[in-house]
């Protein structure tokens, strides 16, 4: 912790209703009030407490504070906008649709409305709703001052539903209205590559980041990331290399209290390896009759981010005994964070899980299902629920405390393959990409989670299996059938078929170009393009690739 900093509560709140973020959102708040006062639908005053008790993470006060409100104006339209948003964060997610569809329904000739619902269409992950309320806008209001905006989000939707030609002629009519606009050339070189026109990318690229200074850093960044990844495609390694270097050598100055978070966690992830015990997992399976029973059947799916824990969801999620869970954060915000908050952050997480009483722990396991089915909308039923988050590696000693019936499937890939795939992929800024800023630092990075692993599963009581990457690139049928059998499922043909899933949901990875294709090998050994820049990261990770059975691949 750095020198001066206040100790935190352990984990992050959400984002406040009023200012949740996504791809699609608002970046400024002054915007979005200036947005809400030209709607004339301002919200009642006391939404304000709602606010403060949000902050102070006391949220079942502040959605009731904000139902209150509702209460007394229920065609209110931002007001249902906000309480759809606090229930979204709350993994209420049947609720806050029918708010927004209510909203839509009051008022279905407000452009500057739709606008609105159709971002928070995005954070519910609809998306076809949120193209139908964006056409709807530029519909009902076509000389709107806020049109270009309007057909950028609507193309930063079809580019993400990898609806590329319909992507292409949004962005290219924002533009017209736009065209100092550098989001919108950045997005047409990302269809533009997409689609296959290189050339134009790479031209729209290199004009964009030779224009001006006035770009954002992260612009700036993400523009260098898709050069990485084209002169990559092209056989240029040492120049995707440099691309990816410039885009990390971007955002680390501007990475900011990013760095004191990851370091809070990087201190927490070494008072657990230090103090985790296999005597904590006996007392905690020894337990287990006294915990209240699930409705369902649980397993996770982990390992460390890049070592193909999508692909594997997508082949399991069409499973039609099995429903997944892509990367919701229920198991921190329902589970780690209630169980943590209060206690010092020098405590070691088993300590805090070890001291928990029983009752508060099947509390947290209720609690847990429940937000996962409010997330997926839908009863669980008698499907097994797979909960798919890479980041849940390090919360492995909870799920052994909380969910001691839990099964891990664990996602194993080449050491090497990995820390270049985390190097060079476009990634947003957070506590865990903060690690992969250099080639050096991404290994070390490595390093800690697969230690972690290593001594977790010598000690573990949960069932667990591990797959390889490779194994499953190469003969995806037998994996799956090795995967389901460890998880009691029958087999069922319908997982040979999960591209076609795929395309049918939407997924939360910065992989979400890659799902959809064929399987192919070309991703398998890829870091010896990169031996040179490698090179000094190997005794970092030897042991892990000896471990991990990778060594004859060195050749």
């Amino acid at each position: 912790m750095a020198p001066g900093r206040k100790k935190k509560p352990h984990g992050k709140k959400p984002a406040s209703p009023r200012n949740a973020r996504n791809g699609a959102a608002d970046k400024s708040k002054q915007l979005e009030q200036l947005r809400r006062a030209q709607l004339g639908h301002a919200p009642d005053v006391r939404i304000d407490k709602a606010q403060a008790a949000w902050h102070a993470r006391r949220y079942d006060e502040a959605i009731r504070l904000y139902e209150r409100a509702l209460e007394s104006q229920p065609t209110n339209a931002v007001l249902l906008i906000d309480v759809s948003r606090a229930y979204a964060l709350r993994f209420r997610h049947a609720e806050a649709q029918e708010l927004v569809d209510r909203a839509c329904r009051l008022h279905p000739n407000d452009a500057r409305l739709q606008c609105m619902l159709g971002r928070t269409y995005v954070q519910l992950q609809h998306f076809e709703q949120a193209i139908g309320c964006f056409n709807r806008a530029l519909e009902l209001e076509p000389d709107s001052p806020e049109r270009a905006r309007t057909l950028y989000e609507l193309a930063h939707m079809y580019e993400r539903l990898h609806r590329l030609d319909e992507a292409r002629a949004a962005a290219e009519a924002s533009l017209a209205l736009a065209p100092q606009q550098y989001v919108l050339r950045y997005l047409l070189a990302v269809v533009d590559r997409r689609q296959g026109n290189v050339e134009s990318a790479q031209q729209r690229l290199n004009e964009l980041l030779a224009s001006n200074d006035r770009m954002t850093p992260e612009l700036r960044a993400d523009a260098n990331y898709q050069l990485s990844l084209i002169n990559d495609r092209q056989g240029d390694y040492d120049g995707a290399f440099v691309a990816a270097a410039e885009a990390k050598r971007i955002l680390s100055s501007a990475a900011g209290d990013v760095r004191y978070d990851a370091a809070d966690i990087s201190a927490a992830g070494q008072r657990t390896y230090a103090t985790v015990s296999a005597e904590l997992f006996q007392r905690w399976n020894s337990a287990t009759p006294q915990l209240a029973s699930l409705p369902g059947r649980l397993a996770v799916l982990t390992g460390h981010p890049r070592s193909g824990t999508t692909l594997l969801e997508q082949v399991l999620d069409s499973h039609p005994g099995l429903i997944s869970a892509d990367e919701v954060p229920a198991m921190s915000e329902t589970v780690y964070i209630p169980l943590c908050d209060g206690s010092p952050m020098t405590t070691p997480a088993p300590a805090i899980f070890d001291a928990k009483p029983n009752a508060e722990i099947s509390a947290r396991r209720l609690a847990y299902w429940q937000a996962m089915e409010g997330s997926l909308r839908q009863s669980i039923g008698d499907r097994m629920l797979l909960d798919k988050n890479p980041a849940l590696t390090g919360l492995l000693p909870l799920i052994g405390r909380v969910f001691p019936d839990m099964r891990i499937v664990f996602a194993l890939r080449d050491p090497r393959d990995v820390v270049m795939s985390c190097f060079l992929q476009q990634l947003p800024m957070n506590p865990v990409s903060i690690h992969y800023l250099t080639i050096e630092e991404t290994a070390r990075e490595y390093a800690a989670t697969m230690r972690l692993w290593l001594k977790l599963r010598t000690m573990m009581t949960n069932p667990w299996i591990e797959v390889r990457y490779e194994d499953t690139v190469a003969d995806m049928e037998s994996q799956a059938r090795r995967v389901l059998e460890f998880l009691e499922l029958p087999w069922d043909d319908a997982v040979l078929n999960y591209r076609q899933r795929a395309q049918e949901k939407h997924v939360h990875s910065p992989t979400y170009e890659a799902v959809t294709k064929p399987l192919y090998t070309s991703s398998i050994g890829r870091w010896k393009n990169y031996a040179k820049q490698l090179e000094p990261c190997l005794s970092t990770l030897q042991p892990y690739i000896e471990a991990f059975g990778y060594e004859q691949a060195a050749s």
